[in-house]
């Protein structure tokens, strides 16, 4: 038994967050940044509220921030219609898509949704106008990120996953089925939730069994059931109780309401690790392409230090010369130019024999295992003992859309870059100095820069690229 929720972050009873006789509540998690950002919907009037969640409320505080960031009534998005968040393309966290479905008529409105918006309507651009065949009353819609979204049939079991379809603005925006399957027994009474990371919780209010199954985005058919596995099992009998109702928040963070009494409980999900075999083809890939950006660093330095003398120089000189002063100031370095490229080749060097001939030193771990290492609840992708281990939490992952930057996945180039970042920490004395995306990145002294693990990862893609990408910065890639 493995209870996905086993800590309470808060608990508080919201006044105004509650069902009463002609107001009944929705809540739609928009994901975004610190906790992240809340959709109050009333149906009967239209009314609308987006709570900013607070950074630190507290284990008894509300949660959300005393003021709305906007409010006001939707006109026409009222009873009998359900809105579901289908957040962005990935690397994109300011802006989303909020899906209005009509059940009765089965009529579609997909709006644009940023998080800009202090006054009016939040999702004030209509970006598709259409409608279902096949989906309306009696239909739940889940999305389960990267353009998949689940339609579901409590009352017959009937489970289709299909794909979104951003182009779409005046057609079905779900054009194409990528699995279908019938349920005997995830029915009426089961509340489903996805927690990001390809993991899909069933919760059987009747009994209280919790079961998190594992997504395969791999399987394709009409009698193929995409929730094989079993990552976690555990009963919430005497602990949640029946009508209460679940939402992802991002970050790990599930918020339990009550729409009766309006009190909140926000657990934290104990994320499992990815199965090893998954991880692995990730972590290969990843230190691939690092290894790509590392070689091609080495090569430009070379090449670089030869032509030093030269009074002519090609489109790569002057590119590595560009971001030689953009991200380790080496041109100001106290021992002079060759000496910090010296010291910079010599660290690339002892990170490419690392990526060769050391990466037993990797290691996927648990997330507790993680907060134990760091001493601190908010844990991390990524971190690294010198000459020890390098560990990756279950927040080393492919990108999530729905959750929050900095803990929910990572593109491509955004893995890469912290693995050369966490082995520049394995091979040598170099603390952190500050990110390539801090304001503090671009005044480092020059003999912090050529110690500073994030400037060897944006270096290294920015001499093979020619494009200097700050990867802690939207677009997140």
């Amino acid at each position: 038994m493995n209870d996905p929720l086993k800590t309470l972050l808060n608990e508080h009873t919201w006044t105004t967050i509650k069902n009463v006789p002609g107001s009944t509540h929705h809540l739609i998690p928009l994901g975004g940044a610190k906790g992240g950002e809340l959709l109050d919907w009333v149906e009967q009037s239209g009314q609308y509220n987006v709570w900013v969640a607070k950074v630190s409320p507290g284990q008894t505080g509300d949660p959300y921030q005393a003021d709305a960031r906007t409010s006001g009534a939707f006109q026409t998005i009222r009873s009998g219609h359900t809105l579901v968040h289908l957040a962005d393309s990935p690397g994109n966290w300011h802006e989303g898509n909020v899906l209005d479905l009509n059940l009765s008529t089965m009529g579609v409105r997909i709006y644009r949704y940023h998080r800009g918006i202090t006054s009016g309507n939040p999702i004030p651009a209509k970006i598709n106008h259409s409608s279902f065949s096949t989906i309306g009353s009696g239909h739940k819609l889940i999305y389960l990120d990267h353009d998949r979204v689940l339609d579901w049939q409590p009352a017959t079991g009937r489970a289709r996953v299909w794909l979104y379809d951003r182009s779409r603005t005046t057609t079905d925006p779900l054009p194409v089925m990528v699995t279908g399957v019938t349920w005997v027994t995830i029915r009426s009474g089961y509340q489903l939730l996805y927690l990001g990371g390809d993991l899909l919780l069933f919760w059987d209010e009747t009994d209280g069994g919790v079961y998190v199954y594992r997504y395969d985005r791999s399987l394709e058919g009409g009698d193929v059931d995409p929730f094989p596995e079993l990552a976690m099992e555990d009963s919430w009998s005497g602990e949640i109780s029946a009508g209460r109702l679940l939402h992802y928040l991002g970050g790990d963070r599930v918020l339990e309401w009550d729409p009766v009494s309006g009190t909140e409980r926000i657990w934290d999900f104990d994320r499992p690790t990815m199965p090893a075999a998954q991880f692995q083809t990730m972590l290969n890939g990843d230190i691939a392409r690092a290894l790509t950006w590392v070689n091609a660093a080495r090569t430009a330095l070379v090449a670089y230090e030869a032509d030093l003398g030269s009074t002519t120089h090609d489109t790569q000189w002057h590119l590595t010369d560009g971001a030689l002063l953009t991200h380790f100031h080496a041109h100001n370095h106290p021992s002079g130019l060759e000496s910090a490229i010296s010291m910079i080749l010599a660290t690339f060097d002892s990170v490419v024999d690392r990526l060769v001939h050391g990466t037993a030193s990797f290691a996927q771990v648990s997330k507790a295992q993680a907060v134990a290492d760091l001493t601190r609840p908010r844990y991390t992708r990524a971190y690294t003992l010198k000459n020890i281990y390098t560990r990756f939490s279950p927040a080393y992952r492919p990108f999530d859309t729905i959750g929050e930057p900095g803990i929910d996945g990572a593109g491509d180039l955004l893995r890469a870059a912290i693995v050369i970042h966490e082995t520049v920490h394995f091979v040598g004395e170099n603390p952190d100095g500050a990110a390539e995306w801090e304001t503090a990145y671009s005044s480092l002294s020059p003999d912090k820069a050529v110690r500073n693990p994030s400037s060897y990862a944006a270096f290294a893609h920015h001499v093979l690229t020619a494009e200097d990408v700050r990867f802690g910065n939207v677009p997140w890639r």
